[in-house]
């Protein structure tokens, strides 16, 4: 008698057309210019037999601006495969692996595609469960690097190797109390060409006390616990990492003698190093030691739910190259402490994570009142380790639904203080102040049939000026979608100026539609959308990434079997 196995999968493919439009600052790349049409696609499958799981996923570039939103990508090939064997109290998989170490501050191997992440390792992990209430894992491998340089090949790794060690447990203390303890330990080592790459570096551009030969290996160690009592839950976590080679840029003032008069960071990456004629030197690299302190405290019962988090970072970079700056190679996750905001406007100022020196609080209430009403207020304070004001948010929403009754409406108003100078790396701007009310109402026809409106408003007298946004949608369960959308510019000139757009009439606003369409069948689901969309900031759990205008059409393919 032969075995049966299961077999399952999931496609998801996206296609872009590119109309350039210089009014909007969405040409002058690749697509835009001459290429004109560009997409993704990840085919993922799925086959268990016998106690054996093979994963395998094909990825596919055509002209992507994903890796790069300045230039064109293609490539295609296997993006991630697994084999996956559970003999008794063993795990054995080898291949590609995502995971993590407690909430990610020592290591996190993590999928966000549409920003450009896929940091899975490739190698060999092991898990042992000593018993029902703890397991032991280790690991072994380097980081994927999807966009390996050349083009059409995409299963490539860094040449780091990280090594990890992880033990989690869990013990009920009472009948209402339980602790869920870990702790983590991992090294990663450096080969012989990247060291190679940041001594010249250091050798060229640090000076005097600065000065120092960077190091193969990095060791990090984590420690976790979960109490819960009751209602009550309280997470820690602590983490630390031996000394290591930091792009932490810093000016150095000094005299004739060489002697050091001032020291004081800079905010970004310098272009420029060096000397200059005043005597002053760009330190680009410094060693140095990092830390995490994380904690989050929630308690909730009907009606009633809090939750508080501070997390206090200084000098947590942890990269498989330390050189090199870009998302796609840090091994990590820092934890986020601003409320992932959903709604446009709101989302125009995101507060990415600040690895080199962050101190965050974050306080988070939702309260119903009765069965018709709720509420929720967040608040949100981000400050680097000298006080100087990051981010600041204060969100309060409300919200009615009245039973047997077709409505539903949702208020809420933003408050935001944002640094651009340090988010964005603009040097010289003032802090963004901005206040964003808006309103969401859905009717409902009938149990198939709704209308959904949204209506935003940003305030503010810096960077791109006011903002308003409308939508609406229309909605036939469960097949088809329908919406309009847009969202203007209500100071034109000043988006003009500060976008370096020439155009003869600055008083005309700049507008920017969405007509979107959806179509579902079962399993599958096809969309269409033509964008207009301003440049901005793209945030997925505090990870971010800057976006460049985009005009054109988008189609979106996504079936599962």
């Amino acid at each position: 008698m032969y075995a049966q196995g299961t077999f399952s999968g999931q496609l998801q493919a996206n296609g872009n057309f590119f109309q350039r439009d210089s009014l909007i600052g969405a040409h002058n790349t690749p697509q835009y210019d001459y290429l004109k049409t560009g997409g993704e696609a990840w085919l993922n499958l799925n086959y268990g037999i016998s106690g054996y799981d093979f994963k395998l996923r094909f990825d596919m570039y055509q002209n992507s601006n994903l890796p790069n939103p300045q230039d064109a990508f293609s490539g295609q090939g296997i993006g991630f495969w697994q084999i996956g064997k559970q003999v008794e109290k063993l795990g054995i998989t080898v291949g590609n692996y995502y995971d993590q170490i407690g909430s990610g501050i020592l290591f996190r191997a993590y999928e966000e595609r549409f920003l450009a992440i896929d940091n899975s390792m490739l190698g060999l992990r092991l898990t042992y469960d000593l018993n029902e209430d703890w397991r032991i894992k280790a690991f072994t491998g380097k980081q994927r690097n999807p966009f390996f340089g050349e083009r059409n090949f995409i299963t490539g790794t860094y040449s780091a190797l990280v090594n990890a060690v992880n033990v989690d447990g869990f013990r009920i203390l009472s009948e209402t109390a339980s602790i869920a303890p870990g702790i983590g330990i991992l090294n990663r080592s450096l080969n012989d060409n990247i060291i190679r790459n940041i001594g010249a570096d250091i050798s060229l551009n640090n000076f005097g006390d600065f000065f120092f030969k960077p190091q193969y290996n990095v060791y990090a160690f984590t420690a976790y616990n979960t109490l819960t009592v009751g209602d009550f839950s309280f997470y820690l976590e602590g983490a630390f990492k031996t000394p290591e080679a930091i792009i932490s840029p810093t000016r150095i003032v000094v005299d004739t003698t060489g002697q050091i008069l001032e020291e004081y960071p800079l905010n970004g990456t310098p272009t420029v190093m060096g000397e200059n004629v005043h005597g002053n030197y760009l330190v680009t690299y410094q060693k140095k030691p990092g830390s995490v302190l994380f904690a989050s405290a929630s308690y909730s019962r009907k009606g009633f739910g809090l939750t508080l988090q501070a997390k206090r970072t200084e000098n947590f970079p942890l990269r498989v190259n330390p050189g090199d700056n870009t998302i796609q190679v840090v091994r990590n996750f820092l934890p986020p402490m601003a409320r992932e905001n959903s709604k446009r406007l709101t989302t125009r100022y995101n507060a990415a994570v600040q690895e080199l020196g962050e101190l965050a609080f974050q306080a988070d209430v939702q309260v119903k009142f009765n069965k018709m009403w709720s509420g929720e207020v967040n608040f949100s304070n981000i400050s680097d380790l000298d006080g100087l004001l990051l981010y600041r948010e204060l969100h309060l929403i409300g919200k009615y639904k009245k039973r047997k009754t077709p409505w539903a409406i949702t208020g809420g108003l933003q408050f935001q203080q944002y640094n651009q100078e340090v988010f964005e790396v603009k040097p010289n701007v003032p802090l963004v102040v901005s206040i964003v009310p808006y309103t969401e109402i859905v009717y409902k026809f009938d149990r198939k049939k709704s209308l959904r409106m949204e209506l935003q408003y940003l305030n503010t007298k810096q960077d791109y000026g006011q903002w308003a946004f409308a939508l609406l949608e229309y909605s036939i369960a469960p097949k088809w979608s329908f919406s309009i959308a847009d969202m203007v510019t209500l100071d034109p000139a000043k988006f003009y100026d500060k976008s370096n757009i020439t155009i003869n009439d600055t008083s005309r606003p700049a507008h920017f539609y969405t007509v979107y369409v959806s179509y579902a069948e079962k399993a599958n689901k096809f969309s269409l959308a033509y964008v207009r969309q301003p440049d901005g900031i793209n945030c997925t759990g505090g990870v971010c990434r800057y976006e460049p205008a985009f005009s054109g059409v988008r189609m979106t393919v996504n079936s599962s079997f």
